[in-house]
């Protein structure tokens, strides 16, 4: 008799809750068709029904719109600038307080010390490295900036001796010795055939 009770209870809140959404949700859809509604018959009555005076006051308010717009964007335009004026100045001043004063630390330090090396940068294990590339370097020690063609060219060089360094093994292997290492033999060819 209790479960039943329970399980009334339980039917009566549900049923409720579900009354009271399908409510609310009608209540929204109303609303959005009213406004909807409104919407669309008050603007074709505000034309529709506009007398000669309205009309004249409409193309009035437009031509002056249309008149006094560069002036209202020549304003904006002079005020923005004068803005950008007072700031520059600021910056100027600032510039005049610091004065003459050096940095404590460069830009170049920053970047990874005086001698233009770059932070992270590995020691160059290429020793042979052609006078020609000199004249590149004095220009790029000059200026400060590091050299990261350089470091492009050592590891293209390195890429190149290992290269040569396979070729040249592969040009010593006698063919009898590339034949063992396919594991290839007459034999096994006619073995094949046959």
């Amino acid at each position: 008799m209790a479960q039943a009770q329970a399980r009334n209870e339980q039917a009566d809140i549900s049923d409720k809750a579900v009354e009271a959404a399908t409510d609310f949700f009608h209540q929204i859809y109303s609303l959005i068709e009213t406004v909807i509604k409104r919407f669309f018959k008050n603007s074709w009555a505000s034309v529709a029904e506009m007398s000669g005076k309205r009309w004249t006051k409409v193309i009035l308010s437009v031509v002056f719109y249309l008149c006094v717009r560069p002036y209202i964007e020549k304003l904006f335009k002079w005020m923005h600038d004068r803005d950008r004026k007072k700031e520059k100045a600021k910056k100027e001043a600032e510039r005049a307080a610091f004065g003459k004063k050096k940095a404590k630390v460069s830009p170049n330090a920053l970047r990874g010390g005086e001698s233009g090396k770059v932070l992270g940068e590995v020691e160059d294990s290429d020793d042979d490295l052609v006078a020609e590339e000199g004249e590149e370097d004095t220009l790029a020690a000059a200026s400060g900036v590091p050299e990261w063609h350089g470091m492009a060219r050592k590891r293209q060089k390195k890429y190149i001796k290992n290269l040569q360094k396979q070729g040249q093994k592969a040009e010593k292997l006698s063919e009898e010795q590339i034949m063992e290492l396919l594991d290839w033999s007459d034999e096994e060819a006619a073995k094949k055939d046959a």
